[in-house]
């Protein structure tokens, strides 16, 4: 594949990486398919990287980061799927409760938790999406409420429940969106909340995927009080910072996932693997090795233009459609070309679960149609169009997730 070449400093710090890497290789799950090695596995794989300084490279020194930028970010991310690296189990943290206490949070909220975050001694969950609302996180249907709490304490009562809400059942902490109100727009009233997963009044429901594993989970909410000192921002204005999670969870945790991507391709082009082949599936593996690079070039594109201090935008909606749509492509390739033995060898059996993986990666993250509508209205400048029986009407756009 193509070996990207980008600033000097970022090439320096490949450099570092590397040596590092040689002298401090990662853990090895026991078995790919299973959640639990997953979890134990990434678990330990942040701590180790962690404390060679490997994450949140971007975020400030006074933070505990290196004060760099995006692209060395991506460097990181490059060469970790180039030795097969399994996945940091703090992804959340990293990629999206750290960016948005450092810029959004107060020093206490900073103090508290971004050391943790980066060593992957707490882990968060996301708490956005509820049985009603869809994708659309900004229509009334979000209802999860947190109101001051009636007796008296300095802070909130929580009611109501999330789902799809990865590693909860694992996690010790959930950022979410909660209704403190009502105003105008269907996003006003809506304020950012951390909320402590051992809190009284919480319950966590796995749920099983097609895959057998319980990633996923919902969770219940009633009368949860929340400390006043646990709100980021202010109190209904929530949805702007909601907005700086999902912008930085498309650019830079939709980066941190082509270590995926690179994995499959990695397998695919050893040699004795391609020696099995067909004309037309080396024809086909040209193509998905092109269309990678392809989207690798734009996401450095994008997180180059971030390095003068600027933040992610909707572009990120871009990388995160692209990626999203490629990989699910790129399992199932994998997954044919092992044929039956994908089904019946234990050995292969992680490419057939791979392959279930793959195909909720168009919806995590928002999915494809919301991505489609972000690049139409936001990059593209055209009307956001409202569905009747029998029209079709353009209207003002509006922001959606």
């Amino acid at each position: 594949m193509i070996s990207w070449r980008v600033s000097d400093s970022a090439e320096a710090i490949r450099g570092e990486l590397r040596a590092w890497l040689a002298a401090n290789p990662p853990p090895t799950a026991t078995r790919d398919s299973s959640l639990e090695s997953f979890v134990t596995v990434g678990r330990e794989w942040q701590r180790q990287l962690s404390g060679g300084r490997w994450l949140g490279l971007h975020w400030p020194i006074e933070f505990g980061g290196r004060g760099l930028t995006l692209v060395e970010e991506a460097v990181v991310q490059e060469e970790l799927g180039r030795i097969g690296s399994p996945q940091v189990l703090g992804l959340f943290g990293l990629t999206m409760v750290g960016p948005v206490l450092i810029t959004h949070g107060t020093d206490t909220q900073r103090r508290r938790f971004l050391g943790s975050i980066l060593s992957g001694k707490e882990i968060w969950c996301q708490g956005f999406s509820e049985p009603g609302a869809g994708s659309d996180l900004t229509a009334v249907s979000l209802k999860c409420e947190a109101v001051v709490d009636p007796t008296g304490g300095e802070g909130f009562r929580l009611n109501g429940s999330k789902i799809w809400t990865s590693f909860a059942h694992i996690a010790d902490w959930c950022f979410l969106l909660g209704r403190t109100g009502r105003g105008d727009r269907p996003h006003d009233g809506l304020s950012y909340l951390l909320v402590d997963m051992k809190s009284p009044g919480i319950t966590v429901r796995p749920l099983r995927q097609i895959s057998g594993e319980e990633e996923f989970n919902e969770v219940f909410f009633d009368g949860v009080f929340v400390p006043r000192g646990h709100l980021v921002g202010e109190v209904g204005k929530g949805w702007a910072i909601a907005l700086t999670t999902l912008l930085y969870e498309r650019v830079v945790l939709t980066f941190a996932r082509h270590v995926q991507s690179e994995r499959v391709l990695h397998e695919l082009l050893n040699p004795a693997f391609q020696a099995r082949m067909s004309d037309s599936d080396r024809a086909e593996l040209a193509s998905h090795v092109a269309t990678f690079n392809a989207i690798r070039a734009l996401a450095y594109h994008h997180v180059a233009s971030y390095a003068g201090g600027g933040s992610p935008g909707p572009e990120g909606s871009i990388d995160k459609l692209l990626w999203s749509e490629s990989f699910q492509q790129l399992a199932d390739f994998r997954l044919r070309l092992e044929g039956a033995n994908a089904i019946i060898s234990e050995d292969d059996s992680a490419h057939s679960l791979r392959y279930l993986y793959s195909r909720g990666r168009t919806i995590a993250a928002g999915t494809s149609e919301i991505q489609r509508s972000i690049i139409a209205e936001r990059l593209l400048g055209l009307p956001r169009l409202v569905m009747g029986p029998s029209r079709q009407t353009p209207m003002k756009s509006s922001a959606t997730t």
